[in-house]
């Protein structure tokens, strides 16, 4: 709160300092007696009462006429500008000195009101006549229900122009202290809110003291010597008082964190639309319905204000209780003001000071919360770097027992498939068997069925790691044991499907089978979905796939595969291969593909299995240049 009270009390120093000098009555005096009005139809009315509106006189709207007085020109230092001041008239004027006219304000034909502007008008020296009785006419018209009408507001100074000039110009000091406090509001809640863009109660405070500054400006006396239309000045006006309160509202829900519902939804868009109207062309009934309006909404307004604090109050909230004192003193003013204006039509604006209460309640809350937030950060940092090493030595532990298992895992897979290099029977075999990762998704195995017949198979398990290790694991047992009771690669393939399908998600599997039989000198072999055999030959020696493709494993329920024949032949060699072999990129994203393979086979026909894989392991490093991105899995069989 100690921002708040030195905000006031350096307002009060500003105000006692800016009215330290009264205006001298020996320049000045005010024209409070003598007094007549005349109506429309010349009726005249003596005795009227300047400084209070008409209609509190017995007068009913509309109002047209003119008040008059005659006086002897008071001062007998009347040497420099003369003139007359009559603060606020409702609504248009004319103002004649010896039926000589001095100055208007609006029009009275056609009527077009300017009911808040200020009103000094220089008198001519050399219209004053000296020594002899000078008259002064006022004309005037007010056609606004619920206004005072006339002149309302305060009693008419005559005399020198230059001292009434600067009295005005004191108040307006005063006006322009409060619009450049409230503009540092609206810098300070800019500059914060794009600091810290997640601060909507800043945006919206900051665009309630710039709205404030446009609700306060037409009322400066200087704006009535400028050239800005009263069209336009009146549209700021009301544009800006309507908003304003919407804006502190938003502000309020924003800072508490709270949901507007639908009754504050719909007070709000209302209030939003009366200003909005108020941006339009209107008349000067129109202007005023919509205040009133407003004013009715403004009542609704404030009721909303009630389940913001209750709920914040029982929480103890600080914020709330910094606002229901910003609030409080708005109120206070405000209730004083709207006495004043409904009794005497005198407002003196002290509303003002508990908008800057108000808003400065605001910032301090802004501050206290970013403040809170700042000191519970700094206690959850305290204990962070504790539960962050806490944390750390867990997940460490935790990957190294992953680590642990991965190692074990890769090593019972190792095991799982043999690393082939040798001679069954008739047949020299080669393998190379190299996962992405600790394990792979890759599967190779043989089984020897009697000295003449010998089944291999390769597998692809879609993806790698631990999933497609544990898929390959079962594939072997389940290969194992079929190998022993069928020797038709179709038929282990169909039952490997059926296997597969019961428990298989998404890890299909792609997979090779084939029998080498020696007693007939047969090759047969059937494919699942599986990049297809190359058979070399010495006569012509040109490498050529095999025929056949197949569905996938574990992507139907049922699969019926077929059974290919090769005749055998001594020197024959056979490549079998999973996709991670032609899939294999080059640093510009090619493909190794099926050609450069045929040509590397090609090439090192004359080569045994084992100088021959490891010529293709090279040649598929030197092209990827990089981590090959999938498991490696070939198998090299020559006829002996």
């Amino acid at each position: 709160m100690k921002p708040i009270l030195f905000g006031l009390i350096l307002l009060c120093l500003i105000t006692s300092a800016i009215h330290s000098e009264p205006i001298d009555p020996e320049k000045v005096q005010l024209l409070s007696e003598g007094w007549e009005y005349y109506d429309v139809q010349g009726n005249r009315f003596r005795n009227i009462l300047p400084g209070v509106g008409l209609t509190n006189q017995g007068f009913e709207i509309p109002i047209q006429g003119y008040y008059k007085i005659q006086i002897e020109y008071p001062l007998t230092q009347a040497s420099g500008s003369q003139g007359i001041f009559l603060d606020r008239i409702q609504s248009a004027d004319k103002v004649y000195f010896n039926d000589k006219l001095i100055g208007k304000t609006g029009e009275l034909n056609p009527y077009s009101p300017a009911w808040f502007q200020s009103r000094l008008y220089k008198i001519p020296l050399e219209w004053i006549e000296r020594g002899k009785t000078n008259t002064i006419r006022i004309e005037i018209e007010c056609r606004e229900f619920g206004f005072h009408c006339g002149i309302f507001r305060s009693i008419p100074k005559l005399g020198d122009f230059d001292e009434l000039k600067d009295a005005l110009i004191q108040e307006d000091a005063l006006q322009l202290v409060l619009i450049v406090l409230f503009l540092g509001v609206f810098l300070q809640q800019s500059i914060s809110y794009s600091l810290n863009r997640h601060s909507r109660a800043s945006i919206f405070l900051s665009l309630s003291a710039f709205l404030f500054v446009f609700w306060r400006l037409p009322l400066l006396h200087k704006m009535h010597y400028m050239d800005f239309s009263f069209a336009l000045l009146s549209r700021s006006f009301f544009f800006s008082q309507s908003v304003f309160p919407v804006c502190i509202l938003y502000f309020l829900y924003a800072l508490f964190r709270k949901k507007t519902g639908w009754a504050a939804k719909t007070i709000l868009k209302l209030s939003l639309l009366i200003g909005f109207l108020n941006l339009l062309e209107l008349n000067s009934t129109q202007r005023v319905a919509l205040v009133y309006l407003w004013e009715g909404v403004l009542f609704f307004q404030s009721i909303l204000l009630v389940p913001i604090f209750y709920s914040e109050l029982r929480k103890k909230v600080m914020e709330a209780w910094i606002m229901v004192g910003g609030v409080g003193l708005l109120a206070i003013f405000a209730i004083i003001d709207i006495v004043l204006d409904n009794l005497t039509g005198k407002n003196m604006f002290l509303s003002q000071y508990g908008f800057f209460a108000l808003l400065i309640s605001g910032a301090v809350s802004i501050s206290y919360q970013n403040a809170r937030a700042h000191s519970e950060i700094k206690k959850l940092n305290s204990t962070l770097e504790a539960k962050v090493d806490q944390r750390t030595a867990e997940l460490k532990k935790q990957n190294r027992i992953l680590h642990e298992e991965l190692e074990m895992a890769a090593n019972l897979q190792t095991r799982l498939i043999p690393q082939l290099d040798g001679r069954i029977h008739r047949l020299s075999v080669n393998s190379v068997y190299i996962p992405v990762d600790q394990v792979g998704g890759d599967f190779l195995d043989y089984y020897i069925l009697n000295d003449q017949k010998v089944m291999f198979i390769l597998c692809d398990v879609l993806g790698h790691g631990v999933a497609s290790a544990l898929v390959s694991s079962m594939l072997k047992i389940s290969f194992l044991e079929l190998s022993r009771k069928m020797d038709e690669p179709a038929k282990i393939l169909s039952e490997l499907n059926n296997r597969m399908f019961q428990v298989l998600e998404k890890n299909f599997i792609s997979a090779f089978v084939c029998l080498y039989d020696l007693e007939k000198e047969e090759f047969r072999y059937s494919i699942a979905g599986h990049p297809p055999p190359v058979l070399i030959r010495e006569d012509p020696g040109e490498p050529e796939f095999l025929k056949g493709r197949g569905m996938i494993l574990g992507m139907v329920k049922s699969i019926e595969p077929e059974t290919y024949t090769v005749a055998l032949k001594t020197g024959d060699r056979f490549f079998f291969y999973t996709d991670g072999v032609t899939e294999a990129l080059s640093p510009e994203r090619e493909m190794f593909g099926d050609k450069r393979l045929l040509e590397v086979l090609k090439n090192n026909f004359s080569r045994n299995p084992r100088n021959l894989n490891e010529e293709i392991l090279s040649t598929v490093r030197s092209f990827s240049s990089s981590k090959i991105p999938d498991d490696l899995t070939y198998l090299t069989v020559d006829i002996l």
